[in-house]
């Protein structure tokens, strides 16, 4: 019998390679990948442009160092043997710019300068949020049962501990910027699950991240080697891969492949079907054809994998818990400028740009000093998100080609002042690209792992509708799900 996975996105192909890697594999199965497009990785794809050669990437362009799940993905990218791409993010990345009342700030860069100094657009030095969260009347006593026993939005989380500017000028910029997301809608529960569970434990934040911490340092003290030996060389803290991260995705195929998992492209499934009692699933595809498999891995993104089910299906309920977890399309707009005075006085790894200031912007990348280049200036544009729809839908004008560039370039012109028009530039539109983690998705994914495991349904659900849509994540998630399947 055969193991489906749906979808040859990053979430498919690592959970194939974790599945064999494991030895979940009988000597009668097999594994087959199903892939809609002609090609994998989703939306991981790179390219070169041949004159200048500036890399470009569709989705995420760096991979973060630090943590359980990115240590798994240097794992991986040590195991199939692409170590050598590994590339520090330039030294000038360093920087982050906020722009927020008309105007771009650098936040601070040092700890103790962001305490005890005032940084625009705040106006006041850190501290005063630290100290009038740790001292304020809302601790955990104080705040309603709803609250503390259940998720909030992160804006009324920041808002509530650290007041409205932390919210206004931090959090909501972040949250824009990491997946295009609505502060006021996004789980804190999910998206801070620490300062959340610090809070919900201890009180304040403050004081139960103090507790965790020299509890954390104790409990290493405990287990550390006294040997010396076997030290392991981490990961940088932000890196990329030479050539694009979809060499990540072309060394995933290559592994695959040598493992005897075959990848069917240009194949797409319209219904699944699963049989009583658990004993596996009929997928039907667009063609006509039908595969009987003992059992499903879903890489598809939630609300894919429920318009497979049939409408009179008897999981109607779990085509609901799908549905409901909702995505957001992303327009990118890569710009380049063969003249690298135009940035002016901006260093760094790019700029969010707060929801107050109601523009489709979301954040310019500022590729140039990621990729540690001296000679032009590359920089990404990214629009959209929770506001995709206000500003590019209701105007279908807005999404040709050359709307999408004149728009890019207006951010440019307003939040850099970079008035140079760019020598070349190139637009795509990611549709429904990533899921959003709204109030209460901690209990929707519950209830749909419940639902499955209830009736016994051969199906294993990975990729970033769930647990996260950071490359360390998925990948975190398919090893983590794929470990659990082979038990």
């Amino acid at each position: 019998m055969t193991i489906a996975i749906l979808g040859g996105g990053l979430a498919g192909l690592s959970a194939a390679y974790y599945l064999k890697r494991e030895g979940g594999i009988e000597k009668n199965q097999s594994i087959q990948i199903i892939e809609a497009s002609n090609q994998t990785g989703g939306w991981i794809q790179s390219w070169k442009d041949q004159n200048t050669n500036v890399i470009s990437e569709l989705g995420p362009r760096t991979i973060r160092g630090r943590g359980k799940s990115a240590n798994n993905t240097y794992s991986l990218i040590k195991d199939l043997g692409i170590e050598n791409l590994v590339r520090n993010v330039g030294i000038d990345a360093s920087a982050r710019y906020i722009f927020a009342n008309g105007k771009i700030h650098q936040l601070p860069m040092s700890v103790w300068k962001a305490l005890f100094t005032v940084n625009q657009p705040f106006t006041k030095p850190w501290i005063y949020y630290v100290l009038r969260e740790c001292f304020s009347s809302h601790n955990s006593k104080s705040i309603s049962p709803d609250v503390q026993n259940n998720d909030e939005s992160a804006y009324d989380f920041f808002c509530r501990t650290y007041g409205h500017e932390f919210a206004d000028y931090l959090i909501s910029p972040l949250l824009c910027g990491v997946c295009g997301g609505n502060s006021k809608q996004m789980s804190v529960k999910f998206m801070f699950g620490a300062l959340y569970e610090a809070e919900r434990k201890h009180g304040t934040v403050g004081l139960g991240l103090l507790k965790e911490q020299l509890s954390s340092i104790l409990n290493r003290e405990k287990v550390k080697d006294t040997k010396g030996t076997n030290i392991v060389k981490p990961p940088p803290s932000v890196y990329y891969l030479d050539g694009g991260l979809q060499r990540l995705i072309h060394a995933l195929d290559i592994n695959n492949e040598s493992q005897g998992i075959h990848t069917n492209l240009n194949t797409r499934c319209t219904e699944l079907h699963f049989h009583e009692n658990g004993k596996g699933a009929r997928i039907v595809f667009s063609n006509g054809k039908q595969l009987e498999c003992s059992h499903v891995i879903s890489a598809l993104p939630a609300h894919n994998l429920a318009s497979l089910f049939c409408v009179k299906s008897q999981h109607s309920p779990l085509t609901q818990l799908l549905k409901s977890i909702p995505m957001v399309s992303i327009a990118t707009v890569n710009l380049t400028y063969d003249d690298p005075k135009v940035m002016g006085p901006y260093k760094g790894f790019g700029v969010l740009s707060s929801p107050l200031e109601k523009l489709s912007l979301l954040g310019i990348i500022f590729n140039n000093y990621i990729y540690g280049h001296s000679d032009r200036v590359d920089l990404t544009v990214m629009m959209g998100g929770y506001g995709f729809k206000e500003h590019f839908i209701k105007n279908s004008k807005c999404l040709s080609e050359e709307k999408l560039a004149d728009t890019a370039v207006g951010h440019v012109k307003r939040v850099l002042n970079i008035q140079s028009t760019p020598n070349t530039y190139s637009t795509q539109i990611l549709n429904d690209c990533i899921p959003q983690y709204t109030v209460g998705h901690y209990e929707r994914v519950t209830k749909i792992q419940e639902y499955i495991n209830v009736r016994r349904l051969p199906l294993t659900l990975v990729g970033s509708s769930y647990a996260g849509i950071s490359i360390n994540d998925v990948i975190f998630a398919s090893m983590t799900a794929m470990r659990k399947l082979c038990k």
